[in-house]
């Protein structure tokens, strides 16, 4: 027991996991949420779409501007009385040109009407009434583009809820298998040990001996090997929590009671990407009718309002503001009307279908998913009575070969059939815990996992 105990610390201990921080599935789950990249990508997106829906709120405002300019003129504008009638008719006349002299010459009839360089400013507003609908439709798209970036949050947290069962209970798998190794090494150890004891005493002949350190070696190699795939799978979990070096702190499960099937199918009609479909169906329904309003009228008020204008003649004879009411009513245009609408039922027609598709596919994985966690629980505790016939069949084949009465490879095959059945019981618990994992979120419900590892049976 001994050479079995500290060929096991120098298969575990020296591996890159000593000084691994533990993490519990939980734990690591909380540190996904808090610091993975492709969730902080989807919560970047939700509150793009957020402000998107705040901003097409506004559309239904005035629209209120200061605008400013300035003018250079080639001349000053004027107006010359003596050129309009019926002035120009007398003005050629002698009593005329005599007038003009006595009050002042021509110059007393010209009126400047605006300088050389004009400067004004005004506050302009334009406010939408009515515009087929389009303003309307703007919003609700908007805010349909924020429940499907919500859909699209929450499709990728469960992904990555999968993802993290996936890498965690794979390694804890691989922790399992390779302690199972490290004992079936330490045990062909002893075995080659004795062997080559009973050689040297003349009770076992050589091949016998050699077949047993074959065996050893052999184990040796299979533990190597585990070691290299355990630490390939803890850098991935590290990289999948942000930090140096990860282990996880719990063990594989086995829970007896799996949620009600139907149960499970009705979480599916809230899955993301049916809401993600719904959002896109939602979308295309507001396009439709949004389009068919591309054939009604336009209602729009309009004011001005002068700030400023040094244009002491001109300002004098206009007025300081003015508002008004506003009809575009569209006759003909060469935006394809028609075919918008007609384009817009199909886009309706299709996310339909496509809606329809995805919850008959959806359902049929559930159910797919519900038979091979069931599979895996059933494998699991078939492997048991495996297990224990394995173990009573080493240890007859152990006293035998002690005796006398059973060859090395007997032993190292007892051997070997226990570690396999070990490792078959450790699989099947892995692909239940997985397959629950992904069960599980596809209906929605990752918290009855926890719940269900606390409360479940572990695998040690």
């Amino acid at each position: 027991m001994n050479v079995r105990y500290w060929l096991f610390v120098l298969g575990m201990g020296l591996a890159p996991f000593t000084h691994a921080e533990s993490l519990t599935f939980q734990q690591a789950w909380q540190r996904v949420v808090a610091e993975d990249e492709q969730i902080a990508a989807g919560q970047a997106a939700e509150e793009r779409a957020k402000a998107l829906v705040k901003s097409h709120q506004s559309l239904l405002l005035p629209q209120v501007d200061v605008v400013a300019s300035y003018t250079r003129l080639e001349k000053p504008v004027e107006l010359d009385a003596l050129a309009l009638e019926p002035l120009s008719d007398i003005a050629n006349t002698a009593p005329g040109q005599a007038l003009i002299d006595f009050v002042g010459g021509e110059d007393w009839f010209v009126t400047p009407v605006s300088k050389q360089d004009v400067v004004r400013s005004s506050l302009v507003a334009l406010w939408p009434l009515y515009t087929g609908g389009k303003v309307k439709a703007a919003g609700e798209i908007a805010k349909l583009g924020e429940a499907e970036a919500q859909a699209l949050l929450e499709e990728v947290r469960r992904v990555r809820f999968v993802t993290l069962a996936n890498s965690y209970y794979g390694l804890l798998l691989a922790e399992r298998i390779n302690q199972t190794l490290e004992t079936t090494q330490a045990a062909l150890s002893e075995h080659a040990a004795a062997a080559l004891a009973r050689e040297q005493a003349g009770q076992l002949a050589k091949v016998e001996r050699m077949a047993m350190e074959v065996a050893r070696d052999e184990a040796r190699l299979k533990a190597s090997n585990g070691r290299q795939k355990q630490a390939v799978l803890n850098n991935a979990l590290s990289s999948l929590v942000h930090t140096e070096a990860a282990a996880p702190a719990g063990t594989l499960f086995i829970h007896r009671q799996l949620p009600p099937l139907e149960q499970l199918q009705a979480g599916l009609q809230e899955h993301p990407s049916l809401q993600v479909l719904a959002a896109k169906e939602g979308q295309a329904r507001v396009l439709a009718k949004a389009s068919r309003g591309l054939y009604h009228p336009n209602v729009f008020m309009y004011g001005s309002y002068h700030l400023y204008d040094n244009n002491d003649y001109a300002k004098d004879i206009t007025p300081d503001w003015f508002v008004g009411l506003g009809v575009r009513v569209p006759l003909m245009d060469r935006s394809g009307r028609r075919n918008k609408i007609s384009a817009a039922d199909s886009a309706l027609a299709e996310a339909e279908h496509l809606q329809a598709g995805t919850l008959r596919q959806l359902s049929v994985l559930l159910e797919r998913q519900y038979s091979d966690v069931e599979q895996a629980l059933v494998e699991y505790d078939t492997l048991q009575s495996h297990i224990e016939l394995a173990k009573e069949a080493l240890r007859l084949q152990e006293r035998a070969f002690e005796e006398g009465l059973a060859r090395s490879l007997d032993v190292v095959d007892a051997q070997q059939a226990l570690s396999t059945a070990q490792t078959r019981q450790y699989t099947a618990a892995a692909k239940y815990v997985t397959g629950l994992a992904q069960l599980l979120a596809l209906a929605g419900e990752q918290e009855r996992f926890f719940h269900m590892m606390q409360t479940g049976e572990p695998v040690l």
